[in-house]
């Protein structure tokens, strides 16, 4: 009789190979962004192509934030209730559809419904796909997949700016493109083949905890969402009220947003070795600096290119930075509900960053967008200042490394779990 074989060992996957089963997710959630990249600036371009106020342009830019807040927080409940792939499909149908109704009803009443929808349903969209990047990351990749996420979600947001060169904005091919970009997210979700995880019960909010605690990365988040919701929404009408060709407005804010990436890790990486309070005041000074450099610059110049790179290097990352900074303060215990918070205040300041900027622009010009962002990353760098001349040395004994999630992100409040 022949001995009985050895027990079996299963080997667990490298960290690498389990990173790469959920590309499907990665691609979906790129098809979405490319889609609401193109849509965004491209509404902004249409609005002054089809004689709307600088105001109303602003207000049916800010639909878009007010919409993914309201998303944020029902979408959650739907998914428990119906299921996250009935409630991907359905949401995605919708968010296709919002965007070729651009098309057919041109009031600014009607664009701000429009696009307040698009915005629920990507925010619903961000949560289900996260969700399942959750139930696929362990210990050992979830830094990984967070860095895969981040930079899939601002390149195909940078990409999409770009979208914008290959047809006319008066025209509906670029509106037919970005629902099709939407509508083509499905398909990598129904190749999914691992299960995605509950939504757990919401956190309860420590708001006057953080107030009290880590003030400056509650004001920071709130910021940062008024400064990087004005360059996303009005950007290209500031472009076009300046005579730029559309080439020209799709490389800017692509810039900003290659920027963002490409700062993220360095400001992150400091962020680690020295207080991040310090490190959030020069960094939103900077910011500052650089938004009332573009306010003087000629747009169609060189170094506008260069300066637009290092404002969005300075500005986009500073939410992280804010929720980093938040987190190390407040504990384990309350680290879901500080990250709740945080992204909602970034998302208050979202909704009132475009419609801030138009008030600026109609009063100043053009180059009213640049002065609102300089004035409030100025405002944070003075509240900053405040506080740490306040107090120069605050204990952080929870301090985690850096991790950078992008602002207004759907579910990623598990990643605080770690």
């Amino acid at each position: 009789m022949p001995p009985p074989s050895p027990t079996s060992v299963v080997p667990t996957p490298s960290p690498t190979r389990q990173a790469l089963t959920v590309w499907p997710l990665f691609l979906a959630v790129a098809l979405l962004m490319l889609g609401n990249g193109l849509q965004g600036s491209l509404l902004g371009l249409r609005a002054t192509l089809e004689g709307f106020s600088t105001a109303a342009t602003g207000a049916v830019m800010s639909g878009y934030y007010a919409g993914f807040l309201v998303g944020s927080v029902g979408v959650p409940k739907l998914v428990g209730g119906v299921g996250h792939v009935r409630v991907y499909a359905g949401l995605a149908s919708l968010a296709s559809a919002a965007t070729l109704a651009h098309l057919i009803v041109t009031e600014p009443v009607a664009r701000f419904l429009f696009r307040a929808l698009t915005g629920t349903c990507l925010a619903g969209l961000c949560i289900v796909a996260e969700r399942w990047l959750n139930g696929a990351s362990r210990d050992a990749t979830r830094g990984r997949i967070l860095a895969i996420y981040m930079v899939v979600v601002t390149g195909g947001l940078a990409v999409g700016q770009m979208l914008l060169t290959i047809g006319d904005p008066g025209g509906f091919l670029l509106f037919l493109l970005a629902s099709i970009l939407v509508s083509m997210a499905v398909v990598p979700v129904a190749l999914v083949r691992f299960p995605a995880p509950a939504i757990p019960a919401p956190d309860p909010i420590p708001y006057r905890l953080i107030l009290r605690t880590a003030p400056i990365g509650l004001i920071g988040a709130l910021i940062t969402g008024a400064a990087n919701g004005a360059v996303l929404g009005m950007g290209a009408v500031w472009g076009a009220a300046e005579g730029l060709s559309v080439d020209r407005i799709a490389v800017l804010l692509t810039l900003a947003l290659v920027g963002g990436v490409v700062l993220q890790w360095p400001l992150g990486a400091l962020s680690d070795l020295v207080s991040r309070r310090r490190v959030i005041f020069a960094v939103t000074v900077a910011a500052a600096l650089a938004a009332a450099g573009l306010a003087m610059l000629d747009a169609g110049q060189g170094w506008a290119l260069v300066v637009m790179l290092l404002l969005g290097g300075f500005s986009f990352p500073m939410y992280s930075l804010s929720g980093s900074h938040v987190n190390d303060l407040m504990g384990a215990e309350n680290a879901v509900g500080a990250s709740s918070a945080i992204m909602l205040a970034n998302g208050i300041g979202a909704v009132a960053g475009p419609f801030g900027a138009s008030v600026v622009m109609t009063a100043a010009g053009p180059a009213g967008l640049w002065y609102f962002v300089a004035a409030v990353h100025g405002a944070l760098g003075v509240y900053a200042a405040w506080r740490i001349i306040r107090r120069w040395n605050i204990p952080a004994p929870g301090k985690r490394p850096y991790l950078p999630y992008p602002a207004r992100s759907g579910g990623l409040r598990w990643l605080v779990r770690r």
